[in-house]
């Protein structure tokens, strides 16, 4: 017979029912009570267990102990034996893969050197000839590297070495062939020189076997983009290394971190440049120099005013072309005896005399995420300054997208106080999330009703991490009309390919964002470019077949010149140009200038042939095949690229056979203001696998350590009662 339930228990159910929450507290309470108390008496038992007996350590531990120590310090001291070889200031690196650091002997030579710089500006294309003078001082055969500072974008492409009699000219190779060949040379006691570019700003020359007492003259020339922001051309040429230190891991391969630096040094360097221009130029400046500028037929000449100058600093030259109320073309030629090679400039009229045109603006914001972090942050001050920079008569809207696109107005509505605060308050909103759907946007844009005598200009705000982009370039081609595309590429590692050439294929620029302090000063040049189109529609008559870039001719912008490479069979009579300017029809023909513009031309031709292959990859275009065209192209114009390097070879040995080769560094002069110093610093490239080795013995000696108490080892006598086992043994017998 079951129990009747006891008046505690009903009141507890009754509880329950009408208050369950209060039921369940209780019941956390008591469960709480009841751990304390056990942990309570867990302390309790812990206070009377007595303490673990330590083990002493047998000898076997005290050997691996000793033994991971030793290797330690071996390691810490090959460290410390890599800071001693290579000091900030004066050091002496291994050369590239030709000698290890375990070969690497002492230096016992030094390399004089005095340097000549001629710049040939050609457009937006600098030709930059370096003349270098090598001694060898010493009673050695020695081989020489000097490193020596290039521009941003730089590309070499010439190479002479005259050693006494001898003249070596270099001939581009790929890179492969060139170092092998190279090596072969210097082994066999040949004189040779290899430039290879180190970094995107460094080239290294090595010169081999330079006999004592001799003289080696070196030329190399590369060439170099001119900066052109604000109305104003801007060339700045590099004279010399600030030293700094790579924070890169360590390499599995030799590879410089120091560039050897020296201070007081009697070496002078002598500068001309020469301005060629069938256009005037205004205010020309040089920025650290006392400079000389004389006015010639074909443009302008600019040497150093004392004739020599310490090469501790950079030489920075700037000028600006002379503006007209119309706006002009200049044509150079130059004829190489198969083609006929053409860069035609047009350049805008004054400001002032350009009338303003009304816009329609449409943002487009890329918010998927990709974008995400300061991408975003980035983006949405970049559209905020651009809905700032709207003027009275344009009218605007806003699109943003990631899996799905947002426009803030169906169709483009007037600049006003009320729209703007309403954009700004919505790009204040935006977030980075989702996918990346970017042809619906772009559809959206270009599709939307056109306002009549509005320009339509789209601005799109993005990082391009898209993998469709054949698919939308094809898209802005179908769908742009009389659109104009004008992309800004968001982040520190945009698609910038895409970008770029989303912007030609659309008639626009492309700009480059990659921190928040670039947003103001990036944002407001592209909103001065964009602000006058000066001539827009522009069409070329060559009266010839040619071959010219870019293929798609953008506008001209007020404040920015333009300019046009080609090639062609014959020399053209003259270019006949026609575009709309101020509302209305704008026909020049340019004359070929009467100085011929050099070969230059056809180098340049071939960097802008060789960045359309290049960008022929994104339409699909076969890599092996783009390669192999680009290697072509690259061996028939002497480029430096990714595939190919500059080698020059003596054909007959100069080194007697038996004379060993001695390796040294030219030194650099520290920039100005700079103090040399003997402080040490990692060699983080340096003895590899030495370092490895030692790493990989501590770690396998501190695995035994920290295996021993988990495992059972064969006991081991100690090494005297073994010793005494073993004498018994013999006895015994």
């Amino acid at each position: 017979m079951q129990a009747e339930p006891s008046i505690r228990h009903q009141l507890e159910r009754d509880t329950l029912k009408r208050h369950p929450r209060l039921v369940l507290d209780r019941a956390r309470r008591r469960q709480a009570l009841a751990r304390a108390e056990a942990r309570m008496q867990g302390r309790a038992r812990d206070q009377h267990r007595p303490a673990p007996e330590r083990r002493p350590l047998r000898w076997q531990d005290r050997v691996l102990l000793c033994l991971a120590v030793a290797l330690m310090l071996m390691l810490l001291l090959r460290m410390e034996t890599a800071q001693a070889d290579t000091p900030f200031g004066l050091q002496l690196q291994p050369l590239a893969e030709a000698v290890t650091d375990a070969a690497m002997p002492e230096p016992q030579v030094q390399l004089a050197l005095d340097t000549m710089v001629h710049v040939e500006v050609n457009g937006l294309v600098a030709r930059v000839q370096v003349a270098q003078t090598f001694r060898n001082d010493s009673p050695q055969w020695v081989e020489g590297t000097y490193r020596y500072p290039l521009p941003d974008g730089a590309a070499v492409d010439r190479l002479w070495i005259r050693a006494g009699d001898r003249l070596l000219e270099g001939e581009i190779r790929e890179r492969e062939d060139a170092q092998r060949v190279y090596q072969a040379a210097r082994d066999s006691g040949r004189a040779a020189g290899l430039v290879t570019q180190e970094r995107r700003h460094q080239f290294s020359t090595r010169l081999a076997n330079i006999g004592p007492g001799e003289q080696v003259h070196v030329v190399i020339a590369y060439l170099v983009n001119v900066d052109f922001s604000d109305g104003r051309f801007d060339l700045r040429l590099p004279m010399t290394f600030t030293p700094a230190y790579d924070l890169a891991p360590q390499q599995l391969a030799p590879r410089p971190t120091y560039t050897s630096q020296v201070d007081g040094d009697e070496r002078r360097l002598r500068m001309q440049v020469d301005l060629v221009t069938a256009i005037g130029m205004d205010a020309i400046r040089s920025h650290h120099h006392d400079v000389d500028i004389e006015t010639r037929p074909d443009g302008y000449r600019v040497t150093l005013s004392d004739g020599l100058a310490r090469p501790d600093r950079d030489f920075e030259l700037s000028w600006a072309p002379a503006l007209d109320d119309d706006a002009r073309a200049a044509l150079q030629t130059w004829d190489d005896g198969e083609y006929v090679y053409a860069q035609l400039m047009l350049v805008p009229p004054r400001d002032d005399a350009l009338v303003p045109q009304s816009r329609e603006v449409i943002f487009i914001i890329d918010t998927s995420g990709s974008m995400m972090g300061a991408s975003i942050d980035q983006a949405r001050t970049a559209l905020a300054r651009g809905i700032d920079g709207l003027a009275a008569g344009d009218r605007f809207n806003v699109i943003e997208f990631n899996s799905e696109t947002t426009a803030l107005w169906d169709t483009s509505v007037p600049v006003s106080d009320g729209f703007r605060a309403q954009a700004l308050d919505f790009v204040g909103r935006l977030d980075a999330d989702g996918g990346t759907m970017m042809a619906p946007a772009l559809q959206r844009a270009l599709r939307q009703p056109e306002f009549a005598g509005l320009l339509r200009q789209v601005v799109f705000i993005t990082d391009g991490a898209v993998g469709n982009e054949q698919d939308l370039l094809a898209l802005v081609a179908d769908e742009l009309a009389d659109a104009r595309l004008f992309t800004v590429a968001i982040g520190s590692a945009p698609n910038s390919g895409f970008m770029r050439k989303a912007a030609e294929i659309g008639r626009g620029h492309s700009t480059h964002i990659g921190n928040l302090d670039e947003v103001e000063a990036r944002m407001t040049t592209l909103w001065n470019r964009i602000r006058l189109p000066a001539v827009s529609d522009i069409r070329l008559d060559w009266g010839a077949e040619v071959e010219y870039y870019p293929e798609i001719i953008p506008d001209l912008y007020a404040g920015e010149p333009l300019w046009v490479v080609a090639r062609m069979p014959r020399a053209p009579g003259a270019v006949s140009i026609v575009g709309e300017l101020n509302g209305m029809e704008w026909r020049h023909d340019a004359m070929p200038a009467i100085t011929d513009g050099g070969e230059t031309l056809a180098t340049i031709w071939a960097r802008h042939k060789v960045e359309a292959l290049q960008d022929a990859t994104v339409f699909g275009a076969d890599p092996q095949w783009t390669r192999a065209a680009i290697t072509d192209i690259a061996l028939e114009h002497g480029l430096l690229t990714q595939w190919t390097s500059l080698v020059a070879i003596d054909k007959t040995p100069a080194r007697p056979t038996g004379a060993e080769l001695a390796r040294g560094q030219v030194r650099n002069l520290l920039p100005a203001g700079s103090a040399a110093t003997t402080a040490g610093f990692p060699a983080t490239a340096t003895g590899w696998k030495t370092q490895m080795l030692l790493a990989l013995l501590v770690l396998a000696v501190s695995g035994g350590l920290f295996a021993r108490p988990f495992f059972r080892f064969p006991k081991f006598r100690s090494p005297a009662k073994s010793l005494r086992a073993l004498s018994l043994a013999w006895k015994a017998r």
